[in-house]
């Protein structure tokens, strides 16, 4: 079958996404074709990682379903489910967005990071442009993007958890970052969970109050906001789930149920695997309570200095579509090539056309 492009909906610091069409299929499905820039040097393309932690996460309702892949001389493209708005535009709509969805919307988050830390992997960029809701049959849920700073947070030989060691830079979106990846230390399960806890508190008050300062600030302002002070005049829950992820041990394993429960608590009707209605009436959160940071209760720590020649990636010249980035080989999800090549469809682009992508099963 062939895709062809339809327009570009969305821009992102390793490339472009466009929502496309199926060529002579009986029905009118519209898939998102991510478009990176990458070069035959290139051992390790960034897109072909994403697939591999899709396929790896295959199963969950919170994981979107991959199609094809493909890879040219200069670019390599990945095909998804087409979702809806992110988080942060839900919120935005016009009836709002109540405590009642808000708790379902939390239940969904921390479960799909559950469900993708049982397979060993961390995420590293959770925040609200990367949960997008779902649509049709998935009305009412939200799907987790963007895998392409996924990690092994265990040894993938021996199940052993890796050891905490310094990086030369943070990997993630300062804004939601823990405040361990600040000082660069490496990623384990509880920069997912303290990101999430940020996550929330945003769709909970509207926004985050460092947010609106220089991101050279954000380290010593987070420190400021405990997690009351941060969810101040909602339900206790929230403000506790921030403390709670700022507390974790690099090794230990979070307690999702435990939460996943309390979040419950607090919206009486919700039960089983909640899902959230826009439609439905309630008391509406997205507005901030309390604007007055506290004092630290002790010395405000500075942020390490970062080494821009060194991260998760090898970060190479820059064209129009992205940076072309080879991942890591400590990062790799299994045999990253091989599994491309047993479980997707293959996008082969015309030499002649910069609009239209041939699919085929590869040989």
């Amino acid at each position: 079958m062939r895709l062809q492009l339809v327009e570009c909906i969305g821009y992102g610091g390793c490339g472009t996404v466009y929502s496309a069409k199926i060529v002579g299929a009986p029905d009118t499905r519209i898939v998102a074709v991510k478009k990176a820039r990458t070069e035959d040097s290139v051992d390790n393309p960034l897109l072909r990682h994403e697939a591999c932690a899709m396929i790896r996460l295959r199963g969950h309702p919170a994981i979107p379903q991959v199609c094809a892949y493909g890879r040219s001389q200069i670019y390599e493209y990945l095909a998804l489910e087409k979702l809806g708005d992110d988080l942060g535009c839900l919120s935005q709509t016009p009836n709002g967005l109540t405590l009642q969805s808000l708790v379902a919307v939390a239940w969904q988050m921390l479960d799909a990071i559950e469900f993708i830390h049982f397979h060993g992997i961390v995420h590293c960029d959770i925040k609200p442009g990367n949960f997008l809701a779902g649509v049709g049959s998935d009305e009412g849920r939200v799907k987790l993007i963007d895998f392409g700073l996924a990690r092994n947070y265990r040894n993938p030989s021996t199940h052993e958890h890796i050891q905490e060691e310094a990086l030369q830079k943070h990997l993630g979106t300062y804004r939601y970052i823990s405040l361990n990846m600040h000082l660069h230390l490496s990623p384990s399960r509880r920069e997912d969970i303290e990101s999430l806890a940020y996550t929330i508190a945003e769709l909970l008050c509207g926004d985050l109050p460092w947010a609106t300062h220089d991101t050279d600030d954000y380290f010593a302002l987070k420190q400021l906001w405990s997690g009351s002070a941060l969810c101040a005049g909602y339900p206790t829950v929230f403000g506790d789930f921030v403390d709670y992820a700022r507390s974790l041990a690099f090794q230990e394993t979070p307690d999702y149920d435990l939460w996943k429960r309390r979040f419950l608590s607090v919206a009486p009707g919700l039960e089983g695997q909640p899902l959230y209605d826009l439609s439905k009436p309630g008391p509406l959160v997205g507005k901030r309570l309390g604007d007055t940071a506290p004092s630290p209760n002790g010395p405000v720590l500075k942020q390490p200095r970062s080494d821009s020649s060194f991260g998760v990636f090898d970060w190479m010249s820059m064209g129009s579509c992205g940076e072309r980035i080879s991942v890591r080989p400590e990062d790799l999800i299994g045999d990253e090539q091989t599994t491309v090549r047993q479980n997707l469809e293959y996008i082969e682009e015309p030499f002649a056309s910069k609009y239209k992508w041939e699919v085929m099963h590869p040989r």
